[in-house]
């Protein structure tokens, strides 16, 4: 018995808010509120609160990952990480959510460049008008050029500002459901790794299908933005990721009209084109064990319209277009196995100015130097050289063997499309040129006088009676000035846009111009 006669027993009810205010800082204080103020006794619940603390401590220090277990019981998520389509998808959707309009937290941004995937345009952004919406016709007797030109300089000044979910946890309402998004942006130490993001949606209940429904949203809402455009997309190295196919942009489709070749020539490119994308030439392919791949050789000068074809059927049938440059830094064969991989089932593959990419007549060969007579050149005169030769294959170390195999290989990819462009078809090694590789080849060559006539009349949109006159008021047929087979279509519309609503001056200039192209030349 202690002395004032007070108890040497401790009292069990202060003990028990000691130690719950070490388990929880801060309820010590709690109490004293609720007994205080609320006239609320919760001296029983004591011990009942120490018990769950303690067990919730011992789960979170003990087992880690058992709260993660518990989760999982009870919460359904989904990852979608940056290097994914579908990261774009989410981003384009959500930055046009009403509930980013009440956020408190958000990233700010004129455009997503942070996103490999994304393209989007100074006309994607909501509440900003393109170009030809700032030009009305049915004003343009009222609008000068200045007054144009101002308002334009005044929208490009105040670019539309997207907003995003800043990184954190973000709570939004989806159909009726609570969804959480959370976004973690992933740094590294090493400045070649750059940076990557990835987010998660989570939702209660086992069923994740409200999940599924959100991302489908999400990707076709991205997707209708683009309406009838072609997609573009192009091979790009994402740090040390590897390279991935990455969307550079897209563009209104172009008329097939617009190519200067041949309908003949035009009609079956294209005839052949929806020939193998049918259903029944696939099921054909597969029942007769035949790979189901299709190859195009586009040859000829350049400025010819060979590029342009491809890009008009991509438009035309509604096919995703992939670029790949065989001379970018870093592509190895590896790397190429991988992007032909990665493709969609149905897309058209191009591969541009094959002859320049350094591995064509080189299946398997050693070249060795020789000297204009045909010699020889010594080791010790070619040292400097041999300097340069192992930087440049350090960047590039595709063969032709390995383009081959990518090509129509044991693991090439089926159902796409490949195209391939050339200036110099006698530089391809044959090889290259065997059917099952190449199927179909197109030559173009220099504007004949149709050609020319063609491409006037669709510069400045004349039927076949129109035709421009001359100072003395005769008529002039188009395309009889310039010389057929001696031009290309990119010279002669380079030309013709220096004249893009004057006709008669294209054609009264066009004699002293095609001198002067001859001239050049002979120079």
């Amino acid at each position: 018995m202690a002395s004032n006669g007070t108890s040497s027993v401790a009292d069990p009810v202060l003990l028990g808010t000691t130690l719950l205010d070490s388990l929880i800082p801060g309820s010590r204080i709690i109490f004293h509120f609720f007994t205080s103020y609320l006239k609320i006794d919760i001296n029983g619940y004591i011990q009942i609160l120490i018990g769950f603390a303690l067990l919730t401590g011992c789960i979170q220090y003990l087992h880690p990952d058992i709260m993660q277990r518990i989760g999982d019981l009870i919460i359904s998520t989904a990852e979608i990480r940056m290097e994914d389509e579908v990261f774009a998808y989410m981003m384009y959707w959500i930055s046009r959510q009403p509930h980013m309009k009440r956020t408190s937290r958000f990233l700010a941004a004129i455009k997503f460049k942070h996103d490999p995937w994304d393209d989007s345009d100074d006309s994607d952004s909501e509440g900003e008008a393109s170009d030809d919406e700032c030009w009305d016709e049915s004003e343009s007797k009222l609008t000068t050029f200045d007054d144009y030109w101002a308002k334009m300089m005044n929208r490009d000044k105040y670019k539309a500002i997207n907003f995003t979910p800043s990184e954190g946890s973000h709570y939004f309402r989806y159909r009726g459901r609570l969804i959480k998004l959370r976004r973690k942006q992933e740094r590294s130490t090493s400045r070649d790794l750059g940076r990557s993001e990835r987010l998660w949606l989570s939702c209660f209940g086992k069923n994740p299908e409200i999940l599924r429904q959100l991302l489908l949203e999400a990707q076709k809402t991205y997707i209708e933005r683009d309406g009838n455009r072609t997609l573009i997309y192009r091979a790009r190295r994402y740090y040390e990721r590897g390279f991935h196919w990455m969307r550079c942009m897209s563009r209104s489709p172009r008329p097939l009209s617009s190519v200067i070749l041949e309908q003949a020539q035009k009609q079956e490119f294209v005839d052949d084109m929806r020939e193998y994308l049918h259903p029944h030439t696939r099921r054909w392919y597969f029942d007769r064990g035949i790979p189901y791949r299709r190859g195009y050789l586009l040859h000829g000068p350049p400025g010819t319209g060979k590029t342009s074809l491809c890009f008009a059927a991509a438009g035309l049938l509604g096919l995703k277009l992939y670029l790949l440059n065989l001379k970018m830094n870093g592509l190895d064969e590896d790397s190429m196995c991988s992007l032909f991989g990665d493709l969609p089932r149905r897309c058209i593959v191009l591969l541009e100015d094959i002859d320049t990419a350094g591995i064509t007549q080189t299946r398997g060969k050693t070249v060795t130097p020789r000297d204009a007579d045909d010699h020889v050149v010594p080791a010790s005169e070619t040292e400097s050289s041999t300097e340069n030769v192992s930087d440049d294959s350090s960047r590039n170390s595709i063969t032709l063997s390995g383009l081959l195999n990518v090509i129509d290989g044991v693991a090439a990819s089926e159902g796409r499309i490949l195209v391939m462009t050339t200036n110099h078809l006698d530089k391809l090694d044959p090889a290259l040129l065997r059917p099952g590789r190449v199927d179909m080849s197109i030559g173009f060559g220099y504007m004949s006088e149709n050609d020319i006539k063609e491409l006037f009349a669709s510069m400045y949109k004349l039927n076949g009676s129109d035709r421009p006159c001359t100072s003395n008021g005769q008529q002039q047929a188009k395309g009889e000035v310039i010389p057929s087979g001696e031009l290309t279509a990119a010279e002669i519309q380079g030309y013709l846009l220096n004249h893009k609503d004057k006709p008669e001056a294209a054609v009264a200039g066009a004699a002293k111009w095609v001198e002067e192209m001859q001239k050049n030349r002979k120079n």
